[in-house]
């Protein structure tokens, strides 16, 4: 490629190749990580009855094992937010924060209206 020059007659120096790309860097797995996918787990692990669907929001709420659903404490995140496993009839669920269980509780109260079940109320 011939030399360019600027007006004065000086040599303009050429532009430098581009530096390679590096690939981003994975994020490591696990191979025995919990999942971490509510609504699938919802899924596998719906409640049948509306003493079922109790039971999984008092052990959300309380954060401790009430009917078929077990609550383990797995400490907290780099956040500082609370972790927990909640396991089901069909398996476990990692929540890793308050935002993931509200998630949760949220899909239980639609679900409860799609089955036509009463409203909730404490005695």
């Amino acid at each position: 490629m011939p030399a360019t020059h600027d007006l004065w007659g000086n040599p303009i120096p050429e532009d430098p190749p581009p530096a390679p790309r590096r690939k981003p860097k994975k994020q490591r797995q696990f191979v025995s990580q919990l999942p971490t996918d509510i609504l699938a787990w919802l899924m596998q692990n719906e409640p049948n009855t509306i003493d079922e669907l109790m039971d999984l929001r008092l052990a959300l709420y309380s954060r401790n094992t009430h009917g078929r659903y077990q609550i383990s404490h797995r400490g907290h995140t780099m956040m500082g937010e609370e972790k927990f496993i909640i396991v089901g009839p069909a398996g476990p669920l990692l929540i890793l924060s308050n935002k993931a269980r509200h998630f949760l509780l949220r899909n239980l109260c639609r679900l409860r209206r799609r089955k036509g079940w009463p409203p909730i109320s404490y005695q």
